[in-house]
């Protein structure tokens, strides 16, 4: 069960659920025309029967829905499920706070199992769509018309998607395990991983040499914890690969004897699973 965090915080934002106290604010932002023609759902005039359908959604935590704080104001809102739309106070946007925003909430959202990401927005709607880019969100191919309650008509809008396995190689997971650094293994790290290979026969689940890159590209990172990372001291020297291709434990190989003493016990406090 992937278990999205009821708040997110960074070091400018705040991430919390909708409560009942936040209804005048969002009758005032998506009451806001320049607001309310960029979603399609949202009608105007907006009033309290649409405000009381945010919360209703807010309540729903399938949907994750989250209001984004600054210095305890509310200045925005997202909702990832099953399309993700936000919205953004006009007196802070420009600043870049919806693409920190959203970054943290989707690293929140791939941190275990979790579906792609599906965004929609309108072709003029350059502000959501520079948000999206830079995001890394793919665009599809084939466009469509959506219905604009506030505008009353059908407009051209371009979708967008974001997968696990895109978001985590633009955001590959890093985690540090006392003096040596876990990461997902990639093409590059083939040189020196080769030097970690068994003796042909002496470990199945190891490949042959030539048969490496194969490998790599078949246990890339997908999700957090799963595939095959390498282990790098502080020196940014690769000393050994771990393989996590179940659900419980894992394969652990290192340069040499000397860096299995050093760096294995760190490993197994950082990831409990070694020790399974």
């Amino acid at each position: 069960m992937n278990v999205f965090p009821e708040t997110i915080a960074t070091d400018e934002i705040r991430m919390r659920p909708l409560v009942t106290g936040d209804t005048p604010t969002i009758l005032r932002q998506l009451g806001d025309p320049d607001t309310a023609r960029w979603m399609a759902a949202v009608k105007h005039p907006f009033g309290l029967a649409e405000a009381e359908e945010i919360q209703a959604i807010g309540q729903d935590p399938e949907r994750r829905l989250r209001v984004i704080e600054r210095g305890g104001v509310m200045i925005g809102c997202f909702c990832l499920i099953p399309d993700l739309w936000f919205w953004m106070d006009p007196a802070f946007r420009g600043q870049g706070l919806m693409s920190r925003a959203l970054h943290a909430a989707i690293t929140a959202h791939f941190a275990t199992l979790a579906p792609p990401l599906l965004a929609i927005c309108r072709e003029d709607n350059q502000a959501s769509r520079a948000v999206l880019t830079s995001l890394g969100f793919s665009r599809k191919r084939q466009g469509r018309r959506m219905f604009f309650q506030s505008e009353g008509r059908a407009l051209p809008c371009l979708g967008h998607v974001m997968t696990p396995e895109q978001w985590m190689a633009l955001n590959p997971p890093v985690q540090l395990c006392g003096p040596a650094t876990l990461r997902p293994a990639t093409q590059r790290d083939a040189p020196g991983l080769v030097h970690l290979l068994p003796r042909r026969g002496e470990d199945v689940g190891w490949p042959a040499p030539e048969a490496l890159s194969g490998f790599i590209e078949e246990h890339r990172c997908r999700q957090p914890g799963r595939g095959l990372f390498v282990v790098m001291d502080d020196h940014r020297r690769l000393v050994g690969m771990v393989l996590r291709s179940g659900t419980v434990t894992g394969a652990v190989r290192f340069l040499s004897p000397k860096d299995a003493e050093r760096y294995m016990p760190h490993l197994v406090t950082a990831l409990p699973w070694l020790g399974a």
